[in-house]
């Protein structure tokens, strides 16, 4: 009987699990290397300085995250995620198209000077931007509502 409790403990615990399967492609990345330098939500909201409050927080390995509060429904914000200095490789802008949408990352270029993201919220409130940087190659941006 112990060993069915644990057993079913077990696999009620994996169901909670926040990682998802992907076909051809690990769910554990032990590997991540951490950004070894802070990184910041930069935008028109923050006349493009590099505010603490809007310093990105890791989360997980390779994930980043920080919260805004769009207060505009329809107004187009527009940011970057880049580090203090703008440096080259830590100036983050889209790589192809730059209008982001609700829970849908889209990828990032880390050496672009003009490529903004932008996003007009269908709502006023709090969002949190969420910056994947589990491969540093093809990092991940996205939006989310909360």
């Amino acid at each position: 009987m112990k060993k069915l409790s644990a057993a079913l403990m077990a696999l009620l615990l994996s169901a909670c699990s926040s990682q998802v399967y992907v076909p051809g492609q690990e769910t554990i990345q032990p590997n991540v290397k951490p950004l070894d330098r802070d990184m910041y939500l930069r935008g028109d909201f923050t006349l493009w300085d590099a505010e603490p409050h809007y310093k990105l927080g890791a989360q997980e390995p390779g994930i980043y995250t920080v919260r805004a509060k769009f207060m505009t429904p329809g107004k187009v914000y527009e940011f970057k995620i880049a580090d203090e200095s703008w440096t080259k490789g830590f100036n983050c802008g889209y790589q192809s198209s730059g209008s982001l949408q609700l829970n849908k990352p889209i990828p990032a270029n880390c050496d672009t000077v003009y490529n903004y993201f932008s996003f007009a919220p269908s709502k006023k409130g709090w969002y949190t931007i969420t910056f994947d940087y589990r491969n540093s190659a093809s990092p991940m941006v996205m939006v989310s509502k909360g």
